[in-house]
């Protein structure tokens, strides 16, 4: 577990259950985790659940699968004792035993984060990383947290560029490695297609999984 190895050490970890039918939270548990049980279904309703049972006034949000920078809390928690933000966003990658695939996988973050400077530089509005995200609870909880749609992160952004007298920045160097395992599954550009029309369409999150998950 990369989070183990994190700094500063005054953090929780938990892990939700979203009606897990393996040995999740025993694992979890023996691991020193705190597991919290969230009986909706979805992606969305995990972090919220896992958002609302925490202790801290710093929320982090981080897949199941991420392996972490090494320094992404120490940087998280410096860029915000430092800037005084209310929200710091970081990277996501994704990780393959074929360095091709890697390069090939890796043109989406490429594209995605590329976009997101784009953005920062012409209107000042930040995108956050759903998955590689560290949020004050007070700012999160008036967000009114993830919504369970496709594209979580760009509505939850959505609603953080309306908010007044709010920052956040964005740390390149806050990188999250995740499995390709959905690209491989259901085929990369059939993934970032799905992407695409389900967040013009808004749609649920009760099919999304699938490609999450192996």
């Amino acid at each position: 577990m990369s989070i183990k190895g994190q700094e500063p050490k005054n953090f929780e970890i938990i892990v939700v259950d979203n009606n897990s039918t393996d040995k999740t939270s025993e694992i979890a548990m023996s691991l020193g985790c705190r597991v919290v049980k969230e009986k909706k279904q979805g992606l969305s309703n995990a972090r919220n659940g896992g958002a609302k049972e925490a202790k801290g006034n710093i929320l982090c949000f981080v897949d199941a699968d991420g392996i972490l920078y090494k320094n992404w809390l120490l940087l998280a928690d410096k860029n915000f004792i430092e800037k005084n933000v209310d929200v710091v966003t970081g990277t996501e990658t994704y990780y393959h035993k074929n360095p091709l695939k890697i390069v090939w996988y890796g043109l989406f973050t490429v594209i995605a984060y590329s976009s997101s400077i784009i953005l920062k530089a012409l209107s000042g509005k930040l995108y956050l990383t759903g998955n590689s995200l560290a949020i004050k609870k007070e700012l999160f909880e008036k967000l009114g947290g993830f919504e369970p749609v496709v594209a979580e992160s760009f509505y939850l952004s959505k609603k953080f560029w309306a908010q007044k007298n709010t920052k956040g920045v964005y740390i390149p160097k806050m990188t999250i490695k995740y499995s390709s395992r959905g690209f491989d599954k259901k085929g990369y550009l059939k993934t970032i297609a799905y992407w695409t029309f389900s967040t013009l369409k808004r749609r649920a999150q009760e099919k999304y999984n699938y490609l999450r998950n192996p």
